[in-house]
């Protein structure tokens, strides 16, 4: 099971469940996820392109520490074209 603490850079981490990445930016991109659920704080993405499916692989490229870009701890990684954040309370329920 992923955790900020045990994840280190250059390690693959396996999306567990559908998500998306979400913002416009290159440095505004992180997961969330992917449902029209009511309650849900982001959209639903259309682009098939920022939706990861089940057993996705993300490549860790950086971390980073609490207070310096969220509130919260985060790593960064890279699929495909996109480099986007994890937040370190997302990694248990986003990735394996």
């Amino acid at each position: 099971m992923a955790s900020i603490r045990t994840t280190n850079i250059g390690d693959t981490l396996t999306i567990k469940k559908i998500a998306q990445i979400y913002g416009s930016t290159p440095n505004g991109r992180f997961l969330t996820n992917h449902s029209n659920h009511t309650f849900s704080s982001y959209p639903k993405i259309d682009d098939p392109q920022r939706i990861l499916q089940v057993n996705t692989m993300l490549n860790v490229i950086s971390k980073g520490k609490a207070e310096t870009k969220y509130r919260e701890s985060y790593v960064t990684v890279k699929h495909n074209q996109h480099v986007f954040d994890i937040m370190a309370s997302d990694l248990r329920r986003f990735c394996k």
